[in-house]
C-alpha cells in the first residue's frame, strides 16, 4: 500500500528474478499492456505541458504533478512518447516517476524504519533532500573528479557547498555501516560495474538493502556494452557516444552500458542474494509508461 494511504492499490505489479520468468508472463503482460497504454494515452491531454493529482510517495499527500514532453521520442510504430521516468514530477518536492518509485519502494516493499542509516550516490539533488527528510541517517555523495580523495569533502564545488566525494568502486567507509545503499541511474556511468556492487556489498551490514535505478532494457538477455576503458584511462567507443545528465557537470555523464537481464547475475556475483527487478505502474501514483523498475538485492 502507499504509505499513509491504505485505500489506494499498490504500483507494484510484478517481481522478477531473471528474463526467463518474465518471459514466461509475456503473453499476460502484453495483454496487460494493452490496457495500460489505453489508460496512459487517455491521459495525455495535450502536447504541451500539463499538470495531473496523483499521490507522491515522498510527500505522502495527493499533489499536483507536472507532465512534460522533454526527452520525448518515439517507438518503432512513430508514436510519440515522454521519458516516462523522467517526467510527471511532483510540484512540491520535485521528484520524478523512478525517483518516487524508489521512495515508494522503500516503504511498502521493505518497511525501512526512519531510524535506517542509509548511504545514498548522490548529494545534490531533490531526491537527496527528500530522502534526507524521510529518514535520520542519511549520507550522500557525488563523484567529483579524480582529483578528489574518497571521503574528501569540498568546501565549495560548482555552487554546492560541503559536498563529499566518493568513487564507488572505492568507497571510503567501514564494511557493514550501512542498512540501505541507494542509487539512481548511476551503474550505467561506470565501466566496472562489478566492482562497484562489491563495495555496495562491503558497506552493507548483514540483512542489509541494496536499491537502485538503472535504464533497463528488458527486452536484452545480456548487456550491451556501448564503450570501455583502457589500463591507462583512454575511452574507446563500440557504439555512438550516449551522455546523460550529471548534477555536478554540465559535460554530462558518459553512458558505458545499456544494462539487460544479466545486471541480476552481476549483483549475485558481488556476494548479494535474491536479486529482483520488480515492475511498476500507477496513474493514481504518478507512475505513467510501461515496465519500468526498481532494482534491489539482500546482502545476506
Amino acid at each position: 500500500m502507499a504509505r499513509g494511504n491504505s485505500h489506494l492499490p499498490s504500483i507494484w505489479l510484478a517481481d522478477f528474478a531473471s528474463k526467463a520468468e518474465f518471459d514466461a508472463l509475456a503473453s499476460e503482460l502484453g495483454t496487460q499492456l494493452e490496457v495500460i497504454a489505453e489508460i496512459d494515452d487517455r491521459m495525455l491531454q495535450s502536447r504541451h505541458p500539463f499538470d495531473i493529482k496523483a499521490w507522491c510517495a515522498a510527500c505522502n499527500a495527493v499533489t499536483t504533478m507536472r507532465i512534460t514532453w522533454h526527452y520525448c521520442g518515439t517507438d518503432g510504430t512513430g508514436s510519440v512518447h515522454p521519458a516516462w521516468t523522467e517526467t510527471c514530477a511532483c510540484n512540491q518536492c520535485g521528484l520524478n516517476s523512478r525517483m518516487r518509485a524508489l521512495v515508494d519502494f522503500l516503504f511498502s516493499k521493505l518497511n525501512v524504519p526512519r531510524s535506517a542509516r542509509i548511504y545514498m550516490a548522490e548529494q545534490t539533488t531533490v531526491s537527496y533532500t527528500a530522502v534526507q527528510k524521510l529518514f535520520d541517517q542519511v549520507i550522500g555523495s557525488e563523484y567529483l573528479g579524480p582529483d578528489y580523495r574518497p571521503g574528501e569533502v569540498a568546501a565549495e564545488f560548482k555552487h554546492h557547498t560541503q559536498i563529499r566525494h566518493e568513487d564507488l568502486s572505492r568507497l571510503s567507509f567501514a564494511d557493514g555501516s550501512f542498512d540501505i545503499v541507494l542509487t539512481q541511474d548511476v551503474f550505467e556511468h561506470i565501466p566496472d560495474y562489478q566492482k562497484t556492487f562489491s563495495e555496495s556489498a562491503r558497506v552493507l551490514k548483514r540483512g542489509g538493502e541494496l536499491v537502485f535505478t538503472v535504464p533497463f532494457f528488458y527486452d536484452l538477455e545480456q548487456t550491451r556494452v556501448r564503450a570501455t576503458v583502457d589500463a591507462q584511462g583512454a575511452v574507446a567507443h563500440i557504439l555512438p557516444p550516449e551522455f546523460h545528465g550529471n548534477p555536478v557537470s554540465n559535460e554530462g555523464s558518459l553512458c558505458f552500458q545499456n544494462f539487460g537481464w544479466d545486471l541480476l547475475d552481476a549483483v549475485c556475483s558481488a556476494g548479494f542474494t535474491q536479486p529482483k527487478a520488480h515492475m511498476y505502474w500507477g496513474p493514481w501514483a504518478g507512475h505513467i509508461g510501461f515496465p519500468f523498475f526498481v532494482m534491489s538485492a539482500h546482502k545476506g
